[in-house]
């Protein structure tokens, strides 16, 4: 072709037009200045040439003329010969390109003889991106080639990741490979030097498909920070994700991950982190307070109970303690009347009369070996999880002291406690201060059960939104979710209410917030349904792949307003590897056949396996 007109408006009815082509444009494909060009079809664009002004219209249906028959309809003669039949378009105006930008709305309609042309490359994406949303859209990444047109399709950086992405479709639909392409190309740009150093990304990596040397194109070196995290809930798990310690422990955090119940359980969490926030700073804290109680036991109302019970948790947490508290376990407690109570040991009588001096006297102290204890404790190193467990077992000793709460009620949380912390210590480390945001972390929980999991993910999203939120330097943080649904589902049978609640009314904060501090979603998930409406309908720009059920698609048809009818009726019948990309940086949707990255080592891990290469 020596040009890309392929046919003249021959008639105008409205914002409906027909144009008849030429003879010599019917061809499926052409080849113009070496470059093979597919003709235009059904949802395809069209320029018509108005003076200055290019009117973009779609192609809604084809026909024919017949001009040796006078029959209408399909009651024809069957006298088809090459030279009688003419092609005919009918098309729809949808917008115009003026100034180099494409304007939607019907301002320009075509006049009978203007000429109708293929867009080239440059106008299909001045259609698709749109102009009005950054005065800057010189910075473009590739994604693949429009379906209909065959047209390389660049994605303005600014509109869409200053923005929250949504990558949905069934298993084997190439989602994964579309969230690996995005951030891929925007990750291997070369022109944005401050790129590594004012933005973040984090990966949260439900199955493991991120986690190899190369992936998104980025390998660990000293120039661009990469970590990779594969944690496990195993004993010989070698890493630990840092979590800052203010919020880990935090009452809501933690009610959440021990179920703990709101009357009564909740309270006592409460009481525990309030008491080590007050004392958090002395190191001494721990065994003063040990001691402390040590010397109520001795001088409150006997209770031998109590004792036996202070005497249980310090064996359980301080190795070689024994020798110290032999004192204490040899030491009878009993009330000889209401008015004193006395302290003997194999008979001999310690001292009488402390119940109401309010203190031990020193006979008594040094009897009871209390210094050492002290002494001891504070020679001894345990972790965070440890201090937690302890700080709580001397907080019930506390409570029973004053007759705050009944032990029944307290004792079925500690075991939870007890249970959950020893697989958290396998993959958590609590740290005071975090270390500089790196520019890529990938974080695997695909070795965790779902519990750790869904905890996992929760309060590393917040304390990173917080985190981000604190800051006052500008810059950016982009959150990427893979199985979105693990974590954003609004059904849940194997959860209590008040968890759900709390994780959806965070991640509801998040999307809803995000924007204005800088904070941005990538969420991808096979089950769109699953996920909560009112976080869907957050989304700015989606990336939709083959769907078919149809509580899918209903949620797609209500959350998202920039889908056109003939988009929706595609979704069921997508080929793997194309997508539809519609949104808010878009003026119409576009279809996209993905590009697929050929190298194993950079794209994720996810392919299907192929049975009959496993079988032979």
């Amino acid at each position: 072709m020596n040009s890309l007109e392929i046919g003249v408006v021959v008639e105008v009815n409205g914002f409906v037009s027909k144009v008849a082509t030429f003879d010599d444009a019917n061809h499926a494909t052409f080849i113009y200045n070496g470059e093979l060009i597919k003709n235009v079809s059904v949802n395809s664009f069209v320029i018509i040439s108005q003076g200055f002004i290019k009117i973009i219209a779609k192609v809604n249906s084809e026909s024919f003329w017949d001009n040796l028959n006078s029959a209408k309809g399909y009651n024809l003669d069957n006298r088809f010969s090459k030279n009688s039949i003419k092609r005919l378009i009918e098309i729809q105006t949808v917008g115009y390109i003026k100034n180099g930008k494409f304007i939607s709305g019907a301002s320009f309609l075509p006049m009978i003889g203007n000429f109708c042309n293929i867009p080239t490359n440059e106008e299909v994406n001045q259609i698709f991106i749109n102009n009005y949303i950054s005065e800057d859209n010189s910075f473009t990444i590739p994604i693949g080639k429009s379906l209909n047109e065959n047209n390389d399709i660049s994605l303005p950086v600014n509109s869409f990741f200053a923005s929250h992405i949504g990558v949905f479709g069934n298993t084997g639909s190439g989602k994964s490979n579309t969230l690996h392409k995005l951030y891929y190309e925007l990750f291997t740009r070369n022109e944005l030097p401050n790129f590594t150093t004012n933005s973040s990304f984090l990966v949260l990596d439900f199955n493991g498909e991120y986690v190899h040397e190369k992936s998104f194109g980025i390998e660990k070196n000293d120039e661009i920070n990469k970590e990779i995290y594969e944690l496990t809930s195993r004993n010989d798990s070698s890493d630990k994700i840092p979590i800052k310690y203010d919020a880990f422990f935090d009452d809501e955090m933690l009610s959440i991950l021990f179920s703990a119940t709101q009357q009564t359980q909740k309270p006592f969490i409460t009481r525990v982190l309030n008491r080590t926030k007050k004392y958090k700073s002395n190191e001494h804290s721990l065994p003063n307070w040990v001691t402390y109680l040590i010397k109520q036991i001795y001088t409150g109302i006997p209770n031998q109970n109590i004792r036996d019970l202070m005497v249980e948790i310090l064996e359980k947490y301080f190795d070689d303690i024994e020798q110290h508290l032999i004192n204490i376990k040899q030491t009878n407690i009993y009330a000889k009347d209401k008015k004193e109570c006395f302290y003997l040991e194999n008979g001999i009588e310690f001292g009488k009369g402390a119940f109401f001096d309010g203190d031990l006297n020193d006979e008594l102290i040094e009897a009871l070996n209390i210094n050492n204890i002290e002494s001891y404790i504070s020679e001894i190193e345990i972790d965070e999880f440890q201090k937690f467990e302890l700080r709580c077992h001397l907080q019930l000793v506390n409570d029973l002291l004053f007759g705050n709460v009944a032990q029944e009620h307290i004792l079925p949380l500690l075991k939870r406690i007890e249970s959950r912390f020893s697989k958290i210590n396998n993959f958590i480390e609590i740290v005071e201060e975090l270390p500089v945001d790196p520019f890529l972390q990938i974080i695997s929980l695909r070795d965790l059960n779902t519990e750790s999991k869904k905890f996992l993910s929760l309060i590393i999203s917040k304390m990173c939104f917080d985190g981000h939120k604190s800051k006052k330097d500008k810059k950016s943080f982009h959150l990427i979710i893979d199985e979105a649904h693990n974590i954003l589902s609004s059904q849940s049978l194997r959860e209590q209410d008040g968890w759900m609640d709390y994780r959806l009314e965070l991640f509801e904060e998040i999307i809803k917030e995000g924007r204005k501090f800088g904070f941005f979603l990538t969420l991808s998930s096979q089950r769109p349904s699953d996920i909560s409406p009112t976080i869907l309908s957050q989304v700015h720009n989606f990336f939709l792949h083959k769907l078919v059920n149809e509580r899918d698609l209903k949620i797609i048809d209500n959350s998202i307003s920039t889908l056109d009818r003939v988009s929706k009726s595609m979704l069921p019948v997508l080929s793997p590897g194309v997508c539809i990309i519609s949104g808010t940086a878009l003026t119409m949707p576009v279809s996209v056949s993905v590009d697929f990255i050929d190298n194993i080592d950079l794209r994720p891990q996810s392919d299907t396996i192929i049975l009959t290469d496993l079988w032979k």
